[in-house]
């Protein structure tokens, strides 16, 4: 479009360095603007943007994957500090021994990988018979590993899986992460650009419980 080949010859003439807040403020101002258009126009609840005054607030990555995996660094750093409140006397290694994170069966191979980049067991939960995360079989899992031992800190859940456009219960599951203090991560990737229009928003009721979200504006 002709909007779009201004902005790319004006994007190309400035050559903005955008990489941090410090390199270009604008840039980084711009970011969060846009990033809050794009939550208003799918409806995410107002804590997601940034113009809400909370700590919500859009980033762009490279890639759904790098979402997944900054989302899950994010869980484990916060696990970390709140593990270490509770027991001084652990170190870093020891907890992150313990900690597990969890996702459907169905779930993009990126999620498998982020686990593997963050150093951390990701334990695949069963679908049911339309290949959908529930919540009663996560909480099975969460509670098989509290009596492991285990620490849970992180669940994704997938609306619009690459391999059937299932929609994980996300009503059932994020009341279930929400209990056990488990950071729960909305891999959209494929499907959240439909989420533009109202009549598909259904598939979205639950995401107040969510901790992040991620999808991908050129799909669709």
């Amino acid at each position: 479009s002709y909007p779009a080949i201004v902005a790319d010859m004006l994007s190309g003439a400035i050559a903005c360095i955008g990489f941090t807040w410090i390199a270009s403020p604008a840039c980084t101002e711009l970011e969060v603007v846009m990033l809050d258009w794009l939550g208003k126009m799918i409806d995410l609840p107002s804590e997601f943007l940034a113009c809400s005054g909370g700590k919500g607030g859009g980033v762009i990555q490279g890639t759904a994957s790098e979402s997944t995996l900054v989302a899950l660094l994010g869980a484990k750093a916060k696990k970390l500090q709140e593990v270490k409140a509770k027991h001084p006397e652990w170190d870093d290694h020891t907890i992150i021994g313990k900690l597990v994170g969890y996702a459907s069966a169905q779930s993009h191979s990126s999620v498998e990988r982020a686990g593997l980049l963050g150093g951390i067991k990701l334990r695949s939960v069963p679908a049911d018979e339309n290949n959908r995360l529930r919540g009663d079989a996560l909480e099975k899992a969460i509670e098989e590993d509290l009596a492991d031992g285990l620490i849970p800190f992180y669940a994704v859940v997938t609306l619009g899986t690459t391999n059937s456009c299932a929609f994980d219960r996300l009503d059932e599951c994020g009341p279930v992460a929400n209990k056990h203090n488990v950071w729960l991560h909305v891999d959209a990737a494929y499907a959240g650009s439909a989420f533009i229009c109202p009549e598909y928003r259904h598939h979205m009721k639950g995401m107040e419980k969510a901790d992040s979200f991620n999808f991908n504006p050129h799909k669709w």
